[in-house]
Formats: structure tokens, sequence, C-alpha cells
């Protein structure tokens, strides 16, 4: 996951910095600077900032701030000069995420769907904690061949699609070529479908997609060495994600299951 990172230095100015979804300004009043942060995405955001003050004071000084969806004008903190007889100035560091950090509660008994349409059934041909890339991670690989419709697991909000790509390898230093499907869910975790194929997205970002629906078609695409479905269902933090065991639908949708590598899953329902 992308961290972003910004240093700014500010002597009596009053600046304003956007980067991609993230918009942070101040804007200078009579004790000195309030300090804003417009949220443009479709989810909550998390942002860290660090300041370093001469002749100011933080009258709001946390870790970190969440910012919510769609939020505009968003007042962070305002930055107070002490004395203004003397000279002021401060530095500004400040990294952002997707998702709510202070969050940890979701919704363990959410009974997902399996990511492929009725009457079909794939191969989990690497499950949670697997040996080539999912060491100390609950992720899922179906095995899929290329332009196989990927469905919904659950209801939620797309807040990123990257399906530009085409180039693939079996080494980590292809994630970057990682064409994926972001969707947001009500409990605060996410869902990322991974290697879709090139422009294979059915959706792009701000759409709201119910559980079954058709939202792109599997690929092999990024770090990948032969064509199949990643799926991870994950709660966000500013440096690093929690992935999550979840349950999903199996046979008729009346019996519920983690899914394990080797195993076969159909969907009739």
């Amino acid at each position: 996951m992308r961290i972003y990172f910004i240093s700014l230095l500010l002597f009596f100015t009053c600046l304003s910095y956007s980067q991609n979804n993230v918009k942070i300004y101040k804007e200078k009043f009579q004790e000195g600077f309030k300090y804003y942060v417009d949220n443009l995405a479709y989810c909550p955001i998390s942002i860290k900032f660090k300041f370093s003050l001469k002749n100011m004071r933080n009258k709001n000084p946390k870790d970190i701030y969440v910012v919510e969806a769609r939020k505009k004008k968003q007042l962070i903190t305002t930055l107070v000069v002490k004395n203004k007889r003397k000279r002021y100035s401060y530095k500004s560091n400040y990294k952002w995420n997707f998702g709510n950090f202070d969050k940890n509660e979701y919704d363990k008994d959410y009974a997902y769907f399996l990511p492929f349409k009725e009457s079909n059934s794939f191969l989990i041909y690497q499950g949670y904690n697997g040996e080539f890339s999912h060491q100390n991670e609950y992720a899922l690989d179906f095995l899929m061949p290329i332009g196989t419709p990927i469905t919904a697991v659950r209801d939620g909000i797309v807040v990123k699609v990257i399906e530009k790509n085409n180039k693939n390898c079996g080494q980590k230093s292809c994630e970057k070529y990682n064409n994926l499907i972001k969707i947001y869910h009500s409990d605060g975790t996410f869902a990322e479908y991974a290697h879709i194929k090139k422009n294979g997205s059915e959706v792009k970002v701000g759409d709201r997609v119910k559980v079954g629906n058709v939202i792109g078609y599997s690929g092999n695409v990024g770090f990948s060495t032969g064509p199949h479905l990643h799926l991870v269902i994950f709660q966000q933090k500013l440096n690093n994600r929690r992935t999550l065991q979840t349950k999903f639908k199996i046979n008729k949708g009346n019996q519920l299951k983690y899914l394990k590598e080797g195993k076969e899953y159909v969907r009739n329902y």
C-alpha cells in the first residue's frame, strides 16, 4: 500500500498542497494559521502530521487525525504564534492512507459471497499464509482463466481502480504493475481484487456495488506467475494493513467456511 509523504517549510506564508484525493491547506488569521484537510476519497483517511515549530504552538497536538469520506475543510489543528515581535516559522511532515486508523472493530460474522458467478467453481491454489507470497497474510488466490467475470463479495463503494498494466513476473518487484479494484465496506474493512486483466474493470471510483455484481475480469498482471484472482479482506492502518480471516458461503449458500488451500469451491446461489 502506498504511503504519501510530503515535507513543507513555511516562513510567514500560507500555502496549499494536494496529492491525489487529499488536499492540505492553511489559512492565516490574526493569531497564526488554521490547518485544513479536504478528503475527496470515498472512504475515511488517516493522516499523521509532525510539526517542528519555532515561536509557535500547536493547539491540537494529535499523532493521527481521521477525516471522513468526501469531507471538505476539516479543521485539523491551529498553529498560534507565541510572540509576534519575533520571527516565527514551522516545518511540517505528513503521510496519509485510506481507512480509519482508530477503528479496530469489524463485522466478524459477515457471510461473504464467493467472488464468481453462480454455477461456477474454482480452486484455491494458495490460501491463508501460503508459502509463495502469502506469508503472514490472510489472502486467497483463486485459479481462474483470464477473462473470468469477478463478482463483489460484499456491498461497498469503489475507492481505487488500476487497470492500465499488462506486465507480469514472479518477482515481488512486479507488484508495482498490479491491476486491482479496491472496495470499501460499511464496517470499515476493504476488499482488494488483484491481477485483473488490462482494461478489465467494470467499475470506477465512486461506484456503489452490490454483492454478486460483476466488477471486472480476472487476469495475469503484476506479481503473478499464472492467471488467477488474488482476494484479500483487510483493515487499513497508516503504515500497513491488517488482513482478516473471513467466512464464505459455499455450495447452495447454506454453509459457511474458511476457504482452504487445495480445495475447490462451488457457488450455487
